[in-house]
């Protein structure tokens, strides 16, 4: 019993989760039955799942909609997040700033476990256009922003990171080649930023910078995303204008020592 109820508050507290990306995703009023059919969830528990959500204030009814949407307390629960890892909106200033200069997909990325995952996403102006949702995982040994974040640490975190993928991605039948990952690493220190190209996806590259927020110490990545072709041609442009802004958002020595070294030695 102990067992099934474990497992019954896993799947609940997932399931929360979903609705509330999905709500970031769509931005308005969403009914009960959109969630049950576009999540997967049965029709009874969905129902019950929102009523008490809204319960605690999260979510709210609107009856002559029949449909829920957020409520500012929602907002209020992740507000300190950007405040103590980013100092609060300036570093999503400054990335809409980078997709508005350079007309690439915008992107921010954090270390999580052996992932580079997307937690923002600002999309350009390009007619073709690189179209990712914030959420987004990519493997740090194999995507564009993880070898900028990667390049920002030590040899030894590389090497860790490495063993722990390849232990994680072991039972599905995957690995990664350790001197290729240690030589795309190696690349993005000496040139000053990480280039990716068709890596995930084919056609697909990312340009991306590491660096450590002076606020928490916290590596992360800006990048930008875009088709390789059009990103190989304004590769020269693209990453003095993203290290400029980097450099104006970081501000103190210390940070500006930090993203130095993620460009040229790690």
């Amino acid at each position: 019993m102990e067992k099934k109820l474990e497992q019954s508050v896993i799947k609940t507290a997932g399931r929360v989760f979903q609705v509330l990306e999905y709500l970031r995703e769509v931005r308005r009023p969403v009914t009960v039955r959109e969630i049950s059919e576009r999540l997967g969830y049965p029709l009874s528990s969905t129902q019950v799942l929102l009523k008490s959500v809204a319960t605690l204030g999260y979510l709210r009814y609107d009856s002559s909609a029949r449909a829920y949407l957020a409520t500012p307390r929602l907002a209020s629960i992740g507000d300190w997040v950007m405040d103590s890892m980013f100092q609060g909106g300036q570093l999503l200033t400054l990335l809409g700033d980078i997709a508005r200069e350079t007309r690439f997909t915008a992107i921010l990325a954090v270390e999580n476990d052996i992932y580079a995952q997307y937690v923002h996403v600002i999309f350009g102006s390009h007619p073709i256009q690189f179209n990712v949702q914030p959420g987004t995982r990519r493997l740090l040994c194999m995507s564009g922003t993880g070898w900028a974040l990667l390049a920002a640490g030590s040899d030894d975190h590389v090497a860790r990171t490495i063993h722990r993928s390849n232990v994680r991605l072991k039972p599905s039948g995957q690995t990664v080649d350790a001197d290729y990952v240690k030589a795309r690493v190696q690349e993005s220190r000496e040139r000053g930023y990480a280039f990716s190209r068709g890596v995930v996806t084919e056609g697909i590259g990312i340009v991306a910078l590491g660096s450590a927020s002076s606020a928490s110490g916290a590596r992360f990545a800006v990048g930008v995303g875009g088709l390789v072709e059009q990103l190989e041609r304004a590769v020269d442009t693209v990453v003095p204008a993203m290290r400029e802004r980097l450099f104006q958002f970081l501000g103190s020595m210390e940070a500006t020592t930090i993203l130095a070294q993620g460009g040229e030695s790690g």
